[in-house]
């Protein structure tokens, strides 16, 4: 299947440089506004320069196009945006619904089986990357649902994306993104609880920085974080919020399981009431860390 038309549900953050990426690409993107605050607009306004094209609602955005592509907060939203009668009945029967959002796996299951009688094609691809990763199309994709669907979109996930994976049935793109966001917070705090230690007894940061991310407590956490953590930076790549939300997937996920961990570092992060539209790296206050 040709694709060259696309719907685009969800211009945040995220949203909005994936929907740059893909008019760059030359395919003809369909966009409307979720909010009339200025920061929206102005994104609209934006992509509309760049040759998207505005419809009035989310049902004319999901009209004779090849593929719709969604990129929304959570679970929530996924429901509103797709669970509706009208919305279903404008997707056409050949259209490929491909749902990046960071959700529950049981949300995007319940998506599909709404659109089943109609054989829509629903397909699930979360990302990780953050905003730069946006920005640039260098996304990792979680890619999950019949493989033969996810093959026929392989030049749209170019433009997000540098790595693509096909991780299996629908829904364990989401279990596996909520699985890499528990780890990369779990490994925050422990970079964070490694520099308030080294900053209570009067260790120089750059140093210790030097030193770990030349030994076997390295990792990822450290080095891209260090930054944001020891300038106080919480300007938010991923909110505390949507984290916390992702950490709780993943237990949920778990079963019978005990993750006596994630769920430590989870109660903390429900806690931090006043940091949840913060950079998740604010739970660093926490610690009083002395730059």
């Amino acid at each position: 299947m040709l694709i060259k038309k696309i719907g685009f549900i969800g211009l945040g953050s995220m949203g909005f440089p994936m929907a740059k990426n893909l008019l760059a690409a030359g395919y003809q993107v369909h966009i409307t506004k979720h909010s009339d605050n200025k920061k929206s607009m102005d994104r609209i306004d934006a992509l509309i320069a760049l040759g998207g094209k505005y419809k009035s609602n989310i049902v004319e955005v999901v009209k004779d196009v090849d593929l719709i592509i969604s990129v929304l907060p959570a679970d929530k939203e996924l429901r509103e945006v797709y669970l509706n009668k009208e919305v279903l009945d404008a997707v056409g029967e050949k259209t490929i619904i491909l749902d990046m959002t960071s959700c529950s796996a049981s949300a995007i299951i319940e998506v599909e089986k709404y659109y089943l009688e109609k054989g829509t094609r629903v397909l699930d691809a979360p990302v990780s990357g953050g905003i730069p990763g946006a920005q640039k199309g260098t996304l990792t994709i979680f890619g999950a649902g019949d493989k033969d669907t996810l093959d026929e979109i392989q030049e749209v996930l170019k433009c997000l994306g540098e790595k693509i994976y096909y991780i299996g049935s629908l829904g364990k793109g989401k279990i596996l993104k909520s699985i890499n966001n528990m780890l990369n917070a779990i490994n925050t705090v422990a970079v964070i609880e490694g520099l308030a230690v080294a900053n209570q007894n009067g260790i120089d940061l750059e140093i210790m920085y030097d030193v770990i991310t030349n030994s076997s407590g390295s990792s990822n956490s450290l080095e891209k974080k260090f930054n944001k953590i020891r300038n106080n930076d919480y300007e938010p790549n991923f909110k505390m919020s949507l984290m916390k939300k992702d950490i709780k997937i993943a237990i949920d996920s778990g079963g019978n399981s005990t993750l006596p961990i994630a769920e430590l570092v989870y109660n903390m992060f429900k806690e931090a009431t006043e940091y949840q539209d913060l950079d998740y790296t604010s739970i660093s206050q926490l610690y009083k860390i002395k730059p």
